[in-house]
């Protein structure tokens, strides 16, 4: 079995999509987040080569992001729309039961698939995802909204290559070369492709404090009852996302495994690569 990966493309609904696959095995899809930016590869880089010694794994770039065309409407494609998209992705591939990890706002994404198509659905990897997790009430949530509007200002701490890297270092407490230079590399793919103007105009839309609303409405009230087993695995170091945000979510899913990695932060399987691995080897492989 090779980790050697690969790129490949599908047509998702019309949608030119770009993928990266390694491995042979059960197969295994990874959900990147929605910072700018970010794709597959910036996200999973260092996670796909350890997953492709037991799995199959595909890991795509959703609309706009990496080598994958935006939406037709040429708009930002939300996380419900998202959800849909993904889970269209696994139909083009023929893709019938498979385990999922999502991460950040790919949480969300996998956590959809499992309630639309619980069958389908694994096993439920949820690493670091504000996008899935509950607010924790009153002025509690003060300073993860602070924390999180200053990492994702794409309108104001994103005009120059320069900015972004000053911005974005806030999410790994390691920034290694190789994961900076990819950021860089998409940073200027998203200005020349228009992913930034597309993000910034979503973001005017809404803000931090009602970012919640959303799974509020979809996600927690079909939690009771949940048969999709599921780990979440969460960083200690991570200011948008505090640890008792992964707690409350922890209590809504009996049966959940709960992994806190210290010396993380956002980017938790860039800073914590062998301990990431080897949790979400484990967790995958369990039967």
């Amino acid at each position: 079995m090779s980790g050697t990966v690969e790129t490949a493309y599908v047509d998702v609904g019309g949608i030119r999509t770009r993928y990266l696959v390694a491995g042979e095995g059960p197969p295994v899809v990874l959900l990147h987040g929605t910072s700018l930016a970010i794709d597959a590869r910036a996200t999973w880089y260092r996670t796909i080569p350890a997953l492709a010694s037991r799995f199959r794994v595909y890991a795509p770039d959703m609309p706009g992001f990496g080598g994958t065309d935006p939406a037709p409407h040429g708009r930002h494609m939300l996380r419900m729309e998202r959800s849909g998209f993904a889970r269209a992705f696994l139909d083009s591939l023929e893709i019938e039961r498979c385990g999922l990890v999502g991460h950040s706002e790919g949480g969300f994404l996998g956590t959809r698939i499992a309630i639309e198509q619980p069958d389908r659905v694994l096993a439920l990897a949820i690493v670091a995802s504000g996008a899935t997790s509950p607010r924790l009430g009153s002025t509690a949530d003060d300073e993860w909204q602070a924390a999180s509007a200053a990492v994702y200002d794409v309108r104001g701490g994103c005009g120059s290559e320069g900015d972004f890297i000053r911005t974005i270092s806030a999410m790994s407490v390691t920034n290694p070369p190789e994961y900076l230079d990819l950021l860089r590399e998409n940073y200027r793919k998203a200005i020349s492709g228009g992913q930034r103007d597309r993000l910034i105009a979503a973001a005017s839309e809404s803000g931090y404090a009602d970012y919640t609303q959303l799974q509020e409405e979809e996600i927690f009230p079909h939690l009771l009852g949940f048969a999709t087993r599921v780990a979440l695995i969460w960083p200690a170091d991570d200011p948008t996302i505090p640890v008792a945000r992964a707690l409350g979510l922890y209590a809504m899913l009996p049966g959940a495994d709960l992994h806190i990695l210290s010396r993380a932060a956002h980017m938790v399987m860039i800073d914590r690569t062998e301990a990431f691995n080897a949790t979400l080897l484990q967790f995958l492989a369990e039967e």
